[in-house]
Order: structure tokens, then sequence, then C-alpha cells
């Protein structure tokens, strides 16, 4: 990886007040800082890579999604149960971004009884969510995906469960990439982290970069703007839809009701199930509305 995508916003985009307040030299500074640390991070090794990419070789030229796991074995268990039964035409791939040694030894034999290929990530000392993310998604890029090559891959969070037939062939079509669009505050936008797919050959000659591009107002995944998504008109490009839906379940104690994001009308994105982690409050309802799918198949 090099810094071809170390491009700021134009210098005349930036506003008076921004200047005012040295934005631009700010977000540079930071842009700088962060490249650094990510070309240093893809340089670590994985404790175990070698085997990993050993034992899983037979992966090369399919398609792959990547769940990036982060210190809740229920929802990746929920995730592998669930594509085992609706996933068509994928293997779910984990890569550990967990910070605590024994949620990493309780994935890793989570994932050794499902049969999912699994490998802890090199230690990411970051404490900002967003740059965490971001560089968990391109060392796996340029560490494994580029040595599996597959036909198409995608990046997925640990909390979107399938609950309807998928087939990542369909949802990506003859285009370069398909996902969830996340407009910034400017003109620029790209590809939510927690759902994307990208077909292999038509972006690996891209140097891309998931960090996120805070000079556009960007989540995690956003500096693919400069090298990517920029190219390309949005106008002609499918995207994923998303939708809120209020679900009652009933349990021993009456009635729950739960706002439930649906993606793509196939997944369900559970929210909150990471650095800020509200996952408690909705533990008991999603344990019961996983358990009716996963008991009548």
């Amino acid at each position: 990886m090099n810094g071809r995508g170390f491009v700021l916003r134009n210098i005349s985009e930036f506003t008076f007040l921004e200047w005012m307040k040295l934005v631009p030299l700010v977000h540079g500074f930071k842009q700088m800082r962060n490249d650094i640390n990510l070309r240093r991070y893809i340089n670590i090794s994985a404790s175990n890579e070698s085997r990993f990419l050993e034992n899983n070789k037979g992966l090369a030229g399919k398609n792959l999604l990547f769940a990036v796991a982060f210190e809740q074995p229920l929802t990746l268990e929920w995730l592998i149960r669930m594509s085992k039964i609706f996933l068509l035409d994928a293997c779910i791939v984990v890569v550990d971004n967990s910070k605590r040694d024994q949620t990493r030894k309780e994935l890793s034999e989570l994932c050794g009884r499902y049969e999912v290929p699994y490998l802890a990530l090199p230690r990411n000392r970051t404490k900002h969510a967003n740059r965490s993310h971001g560089m968990a998604l391109t060392w796996t890029y340029y560490r494994i995906i580029n040595k599996l090559k597959p036909e198409i891959f995608g990046f997925i969070d640990h909390d979107m469960i399938p609950v309807a037939p998928v087939s990542v062939e369909d949802r990506l079509g003859n285009q370069t990439f398909y996902g969830l669009k996340n407009q910034g505050e400017t003109y620029a936008w790209g590809l939510w982290a927690g759902y994307c797919l990208y077909n292999y050959k038509k972006v690996s000659s891209c140097k891309l970069n998931f960090l996120y591009d805070f000079s556009r107002y960007l989540d995690t995944g956003g500096r693919n703007w400069s090298v990517l998504y920029k190219n390309v008109d949005f106008n002609q490009i499918r995207f994923a839809d998303a939708d809120i839906k209020e679900i009652a379940i009933s349990d021993a104690d009456g009635t729950c009701i739960q706002s439930v994001q649906y993606v793509d009308s196939a997944w369900v994105h559970i929210g909150g199930v990471g650095y800020n982690d509200n996952f408690i409050p909705k533990k008991h309802f999603f344990e019961i509305f996983f358990d009716s799918y996963l008991t009548s198949s």
C-alpha cells in the first residue's frame, strides 16, 4: 500500500471559517498520522497468518464475506448459524478485532465448533472506534484478500444477521461494488463498512483504504472515495436499501416491541454492538427473535 489515497478536499472547498480555525491543517496532520499508523499496522503479521492462509487456500477464487468480530460471541454465533441457512453463495470468514484475550479465545472456539475460518488480527492499540475498524478492514484486504483473490469479497459487521435467502452474486450483479450508500456532508459518498460488496478483479488495481475520511465527513471506508467512488456516477449504481420496522414478540413476561433495522430486506442489523455497547438492553428480544428462525429451520 502507498499514499495515493492521501487526498483532502480541494483547498478552495474549505470555507473561510474553516480556514480561520485552521481546519485544513488539522485534517492534513490527522490524515498523515493515520496513514503512517495504517502502513505500520499493515506491516504487522498476525500470529498464525501463514497457517491460516495455508489451511484456507481452498477459499481462493470463491465469494467471501469477512465479518469483523469485536467482543461479542453471541451476535457472531447468530451470524454464523443464520448464514448457514440463508447465505447461498458465499463463505463467512471471521477476522477478530477484539481487545480481550479471553474474548479472542471464545470466538476462536466458536468458529472452530461451526467450522468457520477464523483469524485473530494483530493487536490494534487505538481507542478510536472508526480508526480501529478501518485499520482492521484495510489489513484484511492487503494481507488476506489479496492473497486469496476471491471472485467477490465483502465486509459485514458482526451484528448483521441474514434472515432471508441472500445471493451476493445477485446483489452485486455486473457492478464493481454494492452496498448501503453513505453520504457525507459534502458531495462525497462511500459505502457503509457494515455491508459492502466488491468485484475483486475490478478493484484490485485500486489502492483501497478503509479508514474514515474526516475531511469529507465520511465514516469508515470513506477514504475509498478518492481512489474508487469518485470515478463512478452514483446515479448509475444500484445501492442497498434499509428501513426500520417495529417488531413485536411475546414471552412469559408479555409482549415486547423493538425497532429493528432491515438491510436489503434480508439482513437484520442489531446496531450498537461495538465500542459503545448498547447490546444488553436488546439481548433478550433478539434471543427470542433469532431463536424463532433457528428452531424452525
